[in-house]
C-alpha cells in the first residue's frame, strides 16, 4: 500500500520499469550513433497487437521486451578490384561498377546485408557490426555513417501494461580490406553484387535502391 492506501498493482509497476528500462537502452545508443555521426536519421514506428501477437513478439526478445539489430552496407569501388586471373574473359575488365556485400543465411532464401548477432560488453554499435561483418564474411570494412535508425514499439491491444522496443540499425561502411571467406556455420553463401538479386531482404532492397538512385 502507498502512502494514501492506494493499491499498488505490482505487474503494472514491473511492466512501467522495464518499458523505462527499454526505452533509455534505445535512447543510449541513438545517443552514442550521434555522437560519432553527422547524421543519424531516425525513423519511429508503433505497432497494437492482439494478445496472442504480442506474446510473440515478446518472447522474441527473449523476454526482456528490447532487441537491437546493426546490419551493414558494405560498398566496394569497382575501380579498385585487383587484376584479373587468366581464367577471366577480357570483357569484364570493363565492368568497374561498385559492388555490394550481401550474404545467404543458412536456411534463408533471401540475400541480406551482413552483420547482426549480439554486441560484447562494452563494445559499441558500430564496433558489433563491423566484427559480425568480419566474421562471417572474412571482408574488413570502415563504418562511414548510418543510412536509417528504426525504432518499432510493439503494444498490446489491451488494458495491458508494457510495450516491446526493437531497434534495426543500418550502417553504411566501405570495403578496406581482405577476400571472401564463409562461415558456414552462419552462412551458405555471399558474395559482391554490382545489381541486386532477385531474392532480396527488404531493408537490404532498400539500401540498393538509394545507391543506385545515387549514381
Amino acid at each position: 500500500m502507498t502512502g494514501d492506501d492506494t493499491p499498488v498493482d505490482a505487474e503494472a509497476g514491473d511492466a512501467n520499469l522495464t518499458e523505462k528500462i527499454n526505452q533509455t537502452n534505445v535512447d543510449k545508443r541513438i545517443a552514442s550513433l550521434e555522437a560519432a555521426y553527422d547524421e543519424v536519421p531516425v525513423t519511429e514506428e508503433t505497432f497494437e497487437l492482439s494478445p496472442d501477437e504480442y506474446a510473440d513478439v515478446f518472447a522474441a526478445t527473449r523476454g526482456t521486451g528490447y532487441s537491437g539489430n546493426s546490419v551493414v552496407f558494405v560498398t566496394r569501388d569497382g575501380s579498385d578490384f585487383p587484376e584479373l586471373s587468366d581464367q577471366i574473359p577480357d570483357q569484364a575488365a570493363d565492368d568497374t561498377r561498385d559492388r555490394v556485400l550481401l550474404v545467404l543465411g543458412r536456411g534463408a532464401d533471401m540475400w541480406a546485408l551482413p552483420g547482426g548477432g549480439k554486441g560484447d560488453e562494452y563494445e559499441s554499435v558500430q564496433g558489433t557490426a563491423v566484427r559480425r561483418v568480419n566474421e562471417q564474411t572474412g571482408i574488413r570494412c570502415t563504418v562511414t555513417g548510418v543510412a536509417e535508425v528504426v525504432h518499432s514499439k510493439y503494444y498490446p491491444d489491451t488494458d495491458a501494461q508494457g510495450s516491446v522496443h526493437t531497434l534495426d540499425i543500418y550502417l553504411e561502411a566501405a570495403y578496406k580490406k581482405g577476400s571472401l571467406d564463409v562461415d558456414e556455420s552462419e552462412l551458405v553463401g555471399a558474395a559482391w553484387f554490382a545489381e541486386p538479386p532477385e531474392r532480396l531482404t527488404p531493408g537490404a532492397e532498400e539500401r540498393f535502391a538509394a545507391l543506385l538512385d545515387g549514381e
